[in-house]
């Protein structure tokens, strides 16, 4: 791996693991797992009754999948797919076995909560009119099969790569983005700011399970940089927000840009916190673990950082902007300690990419495909950690 750090960030990262040594340090041992049946890139993947899930995404390499599961593209050869696959770990020698495909628009960045024995899939986006989507499906194992059913609670406004976290039997959705073009333009992007001029990229939603007919409600919005691809979870009820992208839309649509603001909201006394901040990067997937530790997993670097009071700072050295924009992709792993309020370092993947899905089951991290790495479009790479503190 080649590392592409300013001094600042090294300044950090050595301060992070001088902090880490002197606590009782997280490890994780990697290893890779079989293989996905595809590449792919933003799934709903989750932990559901100790197995694992995936559903939808997009690929750009299908490996030999189109011929092995006909339409699974519908009429194409790759792209967005609706097709689910099963990992058990207790039976690891099967690999990943296919179950009912996810209904709807074939789409990715659906965003996946688990409450109780339901796995919920949340929004997402594709190519075709509308782009990105309201609708949620929930699934789950009757009389031994998957079942899916759509969700009577639509959101109240189209949102895909947003952050999620569940206390009780709330779901909470963080920031994300509308798929769309803005005014003027014909070309779609991703919008912190809604095709109705809808707060998407700040914007905290709840949804009770228990209560399905009340559908979504707006919490909050976070004080900070909207963002989409958000890094955010749920730790001892606290909501924590951290990385994530954010692309300006007007005057003129701009390009993305790091976001490194963090922020914990306390639910129940309706207050924000500002955190330290990151260093430049984004595109992290964040998972807790036992509650108190999260981690966040993969990364990449853009050449700019928006700040909250909406300016933006170039970030590349003169050597890095030589480089070619693959050369950013991250293996990059971090762990916040929620209660000593330290960011530190661990064991990396063992390859690069971009906001991975991730999930936690047990003592052991699961991390699938993504972007970046050896296989840029996209990866079926599946890291398997077993962690230690």
């Amino acid at each position: 791996m080649t590392w592409l750090v300013r001094r600042r960030d090294l300044v950090w990262i050595l301060a992070s693991a001088s902090r880490l040594r002197a606590a009782q340090p997280m490890r994780i041992q990697w290893r890779e797992g079989p293989e996905y049946p595809l590449g792919i890139q933003d799934s709903a993947l989750a932990m559901l009754g100790g197995r694992l899930v995936s559903a939808g995404g997009f690929t750009r390499w299908p490996k030999d999948s189109a011929a092995r599961y006909p339409g699974i593209f519908g009429l194409g050869k790759s792209g967005f797919t609706n097709a689910a696959f099963l990992f058990d770990p207790a039976n690891p020698g099967l690999g990943w076995t296919r179950i009912n495909d996810i209904p709807g628009p074939r789409r990715q960045a659906a965003t996946a909560a688990v409450v109780e024995d339901a796995l919920y899939a949340i929004g997402g986006f594709n190519y075709d009119a509308p782009y990105s989507y309201r609708c949620v499906y929930r699934l789950m194992q009757a009389d031994s099969a998957w079942r899916w059913e759509e969700v009577p609670a639509p959101l109240p406004w189209p949102v895909c790569e947003a952050g999620v976290g569940v206390i009780g039997r709330t779901i909470y959705l963080v920031c994300g983005a509308d798929f769309c073009p803005q005014a003027g333009y014909t070309d779609c992007d991703f919008n912190v700011i809604g095709r109705q001029g809808e707060p998407v990229g700040s914007s905290i939603l709840a949804l009770d399970t228990a209560n399905l007919r009340s559908g979504w409600r707006q919490v909050t919005r976070i004080p900070g940089t909207p963002r989409f691809d958000t890094c955010a979870a749920v730790a001892a009820g606290k909501i924590y927000v951290f990385s994530g992208v954010h692309r300006d839309p007007s005057p003129k649509p701009g390009g993305y840009a790091n976001v490194v603001d963090a922020w914990c909201y306390d639910v129940p006394a309706g207050r924000w916190e500002r955190l330290a901040d990151l260093p430049h990067r984004s595109n992290q997937h964040a998972v807790t673990y036992k509650d108190r530790y999260i981690l966040l997993v993969g990364g990449y670097r853009y050449g700019v950082t928006r700040r909250m009071d909406g300016s933006v700072e170039n970030i590349y050295t003169a050597e890095e902007k030589k480089r070619d924009w693959k050369q950013f992709f991250e293996s990059t792993v971090m762990v916040y300690d929620t209660k000593t309020r330290q960011m530190a370092g661990t064991d990396p993947l063992l390859d690069t990419t971009s906001y991975p899905m991730v999930a936690i089951g047990g003592d052991t991290a699961y991390v699938l495909g993504g972007e970046g790495g050896k296989r840029l479009w996209h990866p079926a790479t599946f890291h398997i950690g077993r962690i230690q503190v």
